[in-house]
């Protein structure tokens, strides 16, 4: 039997999340969970290790893999985590030359061939979707004891060359697959948290229902899972949420689609399975302002739905545009208002040093974030990852730097045409200070600790964080 490891990149929170990690998710791979599920469904010993979300260094992760043996090593990656990765694969390699090294994730995704010629401990390379190509490779491996080399959808080194093989189509029935294998977790799920603003209820699990996305902001990556929207059923979706509560002792969901409410009939008979099946489960998820409706969001908040994100991004309608957002800045305030009505805690992700920024959009988006009523927001660095628009002509805008590592949206690789990382660094501070530090917000915040305790040490943490942050402005 093949003996199958899969691994996500071996980051600490301080590499990942720098000033902000006290503050920070350690939920585990969903990449994962789905993947386990098909090494297990082709009958493989498999063994995952969620490196990043147990905060591992490369040399932990190599110590809770040494003996193991695997025959294969497959890798999810960032584009921040991909050097980590590499020399993970390297000190795999070292151990045992045979085994088979496999990289997957966004990184990989948009630059192939770039990455294999790149990073040379990479024996191959899994592009976009990765489920049924990941079988195929299984399968391959079992027959042959080598990694194959004409896969849809995997690129190969093959001797002296890399060969990119051509795009294997999106998968269209999402119910095909098998349900995510939890269970290969360590410490699943007592041992994972969520950011301490999407923390109702203890134990959490992140999921994601639906893939692809049809917008077109140049900031965003859709080179994973493409531009058509594709989503379990709503059986299926509410069956692996049952899953998690059963069998886990889930009690709260965070679902991390991009587009979760896209397809107004979709989230409705979603809400109504899960309403009619009694599962003692709340949730969370993201939220595109121009796709709810109050009726929608009375009905999300029926069905155990307690807290909504948004990406609004700019307070400038012009920078919106530049980016095609596609969202209007009256349809986001109304967006946000009516989730408050329905009795949803509400946040906004917002973004400094866009192309074109100037002091003058900068102080608009710090308006709408003290307009809005929120009651988090995030404030990151805006990066041209690879597969985006962005990176492409970003040189045009500004000074881009493509150190891999700072590409976590919280370091400054991305400096706009009049400003200096300082000045980015600045804003971002001064509009994350001007938010939290209203006595409204701290009385919200410290009602909620009293009416969950349990919340106090993450609280205290992220207030912690919050405070480090402002001091360096």
């Amino acid at each position: 039997m093949l003996r199958v490891a899969l691994i996500s990149s071996p980051l600490t929170l301080q590499e990942r999340y720098g000033n902000f990690s006290g503050a920070a998710n350690t939920e585990p791979s969903y990449a994962l969970a789905c993947l386990g599920a098909v090494a297990k469904w082709e009958k493989m010993d498999v063994r995952v290790i969620d490196a990043a979300a147990h905060c591992l260094t490369v040399d932990q992760t190599v110590a809770e893999i040494a003996d193991y043996h695997p025959h294969i090593v497959g890798i999810t990656s960032t584009t921040s985590g991909i050097v980590a990765s590499s020399e993970l694969a390297k000190r795999i390699k070292a151990m045992n030359d045979k085994a088979i090294t496999i990289i997957g994730g966004c990184h990989v995704t948009a630059l192939p061939e770039e990455t294999l010629s790149e990073f040379s401990h990479f024996d191959m390379a899994v592009i976009g979707e990765g489920e049924v190509t990941f079988a195929e490779i299984l399968r391959g491996v079992d027959e042959t004891g080598a990694a194959p080399e004409s896969i849809a959808g995997t690129a190969v080194k093959v001797k002296e060359r890399i060969v990119v093989n051509p795009r294997r189509p999106f998968l269209n029935n999402l119910d095909e697959l098998p349900l995510p294998a939890w269970n290969l977790f360590r410490g699943f799920p007592g041992d994972f948290y969520p950011s301490p603003a999407r923390m109702n209820r203890f134990p959490c699990a992140s999921v994601v229902l639906t893939r692809g996305c049809p917008n077109q902001c140049q900031f965003c990556d859709r080179s994973v899972f493409g531009n058509k929207v594709r989503s379990y059923s709503p059986t299926y979706a509410v069956n692996l949420i049952k899953d998690l509560a059963s069998h886990y002792g889930v009690r709260e969901i965070l679902i991390e689609d991009d587009t979760f409410i896209i397809a107004w009939k979709w989230v409705t008979e979603f809400c109504e399975r899960l309403i009619a099946a009694k599962i003692d489960v709340t949730w969370s998820c993201l939220g595109r302002a121009d796709r709810v409706t109050p009726a929608l969001l009375a009905l999300m908040r029926k069905a155990g739905c307690w807290h909504i994100s948004y990406g609004i991004e700019s307070g400038d309608q012009r920078i919106l545009d530049a980016m095609q957002k596609g969202e209007d800045l009256s349809r986001m305030e109304d967006a946000v208002r009516w989730s408050r009505e329905a009795g949803l805690k509400t946040k906004g992700f917002f973004m400094v040093g866009f192309p074109g920024e100037t002091l003058e959009s900068l102080r608009l988006t710090k308006e709408l974030v003290l307009k809005l009523p929120l009651d988090d927001i995030s404030v990151m660095q805006l990066t041209p990852f690879p597969g985006t628009a962005l990176y492409e002509n970003a040189s045009e805008y500004g000074a881009f730097e493509k150190d891999w590592r700072k590409m976590n949206t919280l370091s400054t690789v991305f400096v706009p045409h009049g400003f200096t990382s300082k000045d980015m660094e600045k804003a971002r501070a001064e509009m994350l200070g001007a938010f939290y530090f209203r006595p409204s917000v701290l009385i919200r915040k410290f009602i909620d600790v009293i009416s969950n305790p349990r919340l106090f040490w993450y609280m205290f943490k992220g207030f912690l964080v919050l405070l480090k942050v402002v001091k360096k402005r």
